[in-house]
């Protein structure tokens, strides 16, 4: 799971709200091998996820998912996957968190926006986004 924080949401004037958490999902054969194939990937928004099983082959770039962030007019924004070129965002894992950083994500709230990868909501985010 690849998750990103927006401390605002407002694709128009005088709409949005504050606080935002939006995350794709990729779906592996195996973590344990050292290039695992990709086999199906599902990317967040307000009205759930958008699944893709497979993946289509111009989203990915080697062992990434490509993903946008874009306009949900009028009222937010979301995430999608692109065939468009992009940068690469580095990578750091809950376990490399700091424990205090950690114990803020688990608490912190967000308004309706959820942290998607803490201890209470990791699970059932992947069930939720689970395309198979």
């Amino acid at each position: 799971m690849y998750s990103w924080y927006f401390p605002k949401d407002s694709p128009s004037t005088g709409m949005g709200h504050r606080h935002d958490w939006e995350h794709a999902i990729v779906f592996i054969d195996n973590p344990d091998v050292p290039e695992p194939k990709i086999l199906a990937c599902s990317v967040s928004s307000h009205a759930g996820y958008k699944k893709y099983n497979p993946c289509p082959p111009w989203v990915i770039d080697g062992t990434s998912l490509k993903v946008r962030y874009k306009h949900g007019w009028p009222l937010n924004h979301d995430l999608d996957t692109t065939g468009d070129a992009g940068t690469f965002q580095d990578l750091i894992m809950w376990d490399q968190m700091t424990e205090d950083a950690r114990r803020a994500l688990n608490s912190v709230h967000f308004g309706s926006a959820n942290t998607p990868f803490n201890d209470g909501n990791f699970k059932p985010k992947l069930e939720k986004a689970w395309p198979f």
